[in-house]
């Protein structure tokens, strides 16, 4: 078997990050036996089969086809139909070539096959390959098997485009007609599939790649234009014989040809990949999607991965380990009193405390945290590190700190993200442990909640660290890392009086602010808005998908914005080269993830999206992108399925999108969503707002059923019933919907009243609104204000930081003082 050189050294590359896909068709399976000794049939053999359960008298036609063939079987001989497939198309493991191993213990990222057999299945018992193989039915599995966005340690996924045996024959896809649908819903798993061949390399065998559907997919990866420099991955097709327009025709879809058989393949080209192999599997298990909770790193494990990346941190990225290692990121004079603050803690020398950095948008709050964490880590102390891009719950940090035998400390950067789980980890952590600091960096905005929320729990304070504005001595310092890298811009070659001048006169704003503006003589609030303003096309789009994703502090795979992208995969690819090349988005490892460069660009770059009315099409290409992997139900844990909740919120929706588009978002989802209960409480709720009570009695009876006992269900449903008898208060059943919304509510708040305030807003709010449209008589008025207002005190002491509802009772107690200064002595 020949293979060209420079293909075996990409393969060789790829195959040690795990960046393979493996796509089999019919020839692959051509040396397997079922368990009656017969060959796995070709698709002319099968074809002949089936013609003879049709047909039996007839002589066979061979002209005909075998999706025409097939359908006339399902009508006529269903039956006989399914006993062969399940004979024929099960694979006896005794029968497999020894060479099939090879196969199925590689580190693909992937395998899709057009194959129904069960190939794999037997494979997995015959040679017990290092990763499980795991089968899943493109046709049947649904969208809850979804492959995810990296590598499962569950298992090597195995995709059956057309459907696996055992199975019933309408799961199996041969027809036209199928064909036919399969295209015309926009089949998910064929979205995917090409996405994968998109976007990664592919080792095509077994097949001449001429089967319709998939050819439908393929031809999206053809070059409709010249978009610069081609980035598909190139791959290749191992085959015996291929004609020359094919070879042509795939050329130009960068897939080269590989003359030779499968088994070729495997015995001379897969055993020169051994150490690359060994490196695959390794970074899989590193990279694994499936590690669970996993073990939080430490500042010395990360700040060692990379520690000479070059980054742009001087031009407005977010910081890397590499540039505080480096002094791209300069110490400033405040960093001095961080440190001290934090090693009192740590030493006993003061009260167990929890150290915030705070400071608005930009100030460097990220900067001085991380350089904060080194110096501990320098000093001896381990200091675990979650940020956005972690999947660490609070419990698995509480586990992990109250395990440790001696002094430890837990930096979490974007801390506002845990919302009143920071609070309650405070509480369990910081009184507690001794030899213990928790020092987190959030927005000024966000901290006075979590302050509010500890206040008055013994033994414990927070220490507030508001990141100062840069002094002289912090300019000269950032004015001579910047000439050091090249980076002064318009004061390139100025006086050093010109040059503290400039950064003086924006030495009072964000540390962001002034490098970019001071360099660049711009104002940075239009700059930012202005770089997307001057995008166009697939550009603009690809820009905003990754900023809005930012600005949600999220990030987002390549896979991710092709599926978004919808069927202009090639123009996906080259936008995301461009923007990249142009240091508007940043790639990070290890998993290929793109951000915008900076969270304050991008929160800027999304106001002008909401003012121009440009966020729609974001949020539906990003929802579809993470509906089609999160699975029914989802893993909520995971960060993909957050995302997805926090996107698909109806308050979020009603905020930025309004009532009409967010409708158009639910509706374009359902295909994929409708068996998750979340899905139909978020668009149940968002009619409830719109005051459309029909949907979202229907909606929301959806999510009952599918999420019973889930407490913000049943508030939801409860204040449906609360706001339909409110709307239509002369309708008969009225005081009933009321009062079976007050019951409901009530029982929420007897059962999980501790988890959330909102069903005691709900059910002091819509009461309140009820009494005042409804309620004359000032006697029973009065009582059922004293209703209310007994629910909601109670729910001010189990949420004492929850401004809305501490308001709610002070209305209430109005409302009552009314009544009773308007009840005349007769009365």
């Amino acid at each position: 078997m020949q293979i060209e050189p420079s293909d075996l050294a990409r393969i060789r590359s790829q195959a040690t990050h795990g960046e393979l896909i493996l796509f089999t068709g019919a020839g692959f399976s051509l040396s397997a036996k079922d368990h009656t000794g017969q060959t796995i049939p070709s698709s002319q053999e099968l074809k002949r089969e089936i013609w003879q359960l049709c047909y039996p008298d007839d002589p066979f036609d061979n002209s005909c086809a075998l999706g025409d063939l097939y359908a006339a079987a399902l009508q006529q001989e269903r039956a006989a139909l399914e006993y062969l497939l399940h004979t024929r198309l099960i694979v006896d493991p005794a029968s497999l070539p020894d060479y099939y191993s090879a196969f199925f213990d590689f580190p693909w990222f992937r395998c899709y096959t057009l194959n129904v057999d069960d190939l794999e299945s037997a494979a997995s018992r015959r040679f017990g390959p290092r990763r499980p193989l795991v089968s899943i039915s493109a046709r049947t599995a649904g969208v809850d098997e979804l492959p995810t966005r990296g590598f499962r340690e569950r298992g090597l996924e195995v995709v059956h485009l057309n459907g696996l045996v055992p199975g019933p024959p309408e799961s199996l896809t041969f027809s036209e007609t199928q064909y036919a649908e399969r295209i015309g819903n926009q089949e998910p798993w064929y979205a995917r599939c090409v996405v994968d061949i998109t976007a990664r390399p592919v080792v095509f065998i077994g097949t001449g790649l001429n089967e319709s559907l998939l050819w439908h997919h393929m031809e999206l990866r053809r070059r409709r234009e010249k978009l610069g420099r081609d980035l598909r991955p190139t791959s290749i097709l191992v085959t015996t014989e291929l004609s020359r327009p094919r070879q042509d025709v795939l050329r130009d879809l960068r897939i080269n040809w590989v003359q030779g058989t499968v088994e070729e393949f495997a015995k001379q080209v897969l055993p020169q990949l051994a150490k690359e192999s060994a490196a695959g599997f390794a970074f899989i298990r590193e990279h694994g999607e499936d590690r669970g909770p996993g073990i939080i790193p430490l500042v010395s494990q990360l700040s060692a991965e990379s520690p000479n990346r070059q980054t742009e941190y001087l031009l407005g990225e977010e910081p890397q380990w590499a540039d505080i290692l480096s002094g791209r990121a300069i110490e400033r004079s405040h960093d001095h009193e961080l440190f001290k603050s934090a090693q009192d803690i740590l030493d006993g020398n003061v009260n167990p405390a929890a150290v915030a950095i705070s400071g608005t948008a930009g100030t460097g709050k990220s900067t001085a945290l991380m350089s904060l964490a080194l110096k501990l880590s320098e000093n001896g102390v381990p200091v675990l590190w979650v940020d956005k891009d972690s999947d660490f719950t609070p419990s698995k940090m509480r586990s992990t700190v109250r395990s440790a035998k001696s002094k430890i400390a837990l930096a979490i950067d974007d801390a506002d993200l845990y919302g009143r789980e920071l609070a309650r980890l405070l509480t369990d952590l910081v009184p507690h442990s001794r030899g213990f600091l928790c020092v987190f960096a959030t927005r000024s905005s966000k901290l006075d909640a979590t302050t509010s929320a500890v206040q008055g729990v013994p033994g414990l304070t927070i220490q507030e660290h508001v990141v100062p504005p840069l002094n002289d001595a912090d300019i000269d310092g950032l004015i001579a890392v910047l000439e050091k890298n090249k980076r002064l811009g318009i004061l390139t070659g100025a006086s050093a009086e010109t040059r503290r001048a400039a950064f003086s006169k924006e030495a009072g704003r964000q540390l962001l602010v002034a490098m970019i503006k001071a360099t660049s003589g711009e104002n940075f609030e239009k700059k930012a808005q202005d770089e997307y303003l001057e995008l166009k096309g697939a550009q603009r789009s690809a820009y905003g998908l990754i900023t809005v994703t930012t600005a949600l502090r999220h990030t987002l795979s390549k896979d991710e914005v092709l599926l978004a992208f919808g069927d202009s995969h090639e123009e996906a690819l080259a936008a995301l080269e461009r923007i990249a090349a142009h240091h508007l988005i940043v790639l990070q490892p290890p998993r290929g993830e793109y951000r915008c460069r900076h969270r304050v660009i991008a929160d800027l770059v999304f106001d002008k999206m909401k003012e121009l009315g440009e966020l729609n099409d974001a949020f539906v290409g990003l929802s579809w992108a993470l509906a089609t992997k999160v699975g029914t139900p989802p893993d909520r844990t995971s960060r993909t399925a957050k995302f997805l909740a926090r996107l698909i919120n109806h308050d979020f929706l009603l905020n930025t999108i309004g009532v009409m588009n967010a409708r158009a978002l639910y509706a374009k989802l359902e295909a994929v969503l409708s068996g998750d209960y979340h899905y139909w409480l978020q668009r149940g709720s968002l009619e409830v707002e719109a005051a459309d009570i029909r949907k979202a009695e229907n909606f929301l009876g959806a999510a009952r059923s599918l999420g019973p006992g889930d407490f913000r269900v049943d508030t939801a449903f409860a204040y449906m019933l609360m706001r339909k008898a409110w709307e239509a208060p002369t309708d008969m059943h009225a005081e009933e919907h009321l009062n079976s919304g007050m019951t409901m509510l009530e029982a929420v708040i007897e059962n999980s009243g501790d988890l959330s305030s909102y069903p005691y807003h709900v059910f002091g709010s819509q009461g309140l609104a009820w009494a005042h449209r409804t309620m004359n008589n000032k006697e029973s008025k009065r009582a059922f204000l004293n209703r209310l207002l007994e629910v909601v005190t109670d729910g001010v002491k189990k949420h004492p930081g929850q401004e809305n509802l501490v308001k709610l009772s002070q209305d209430l107690k109005k409302e009552i003082l009314m009544t009773v200064a308007s009840v005349s002595p007769s009365q």
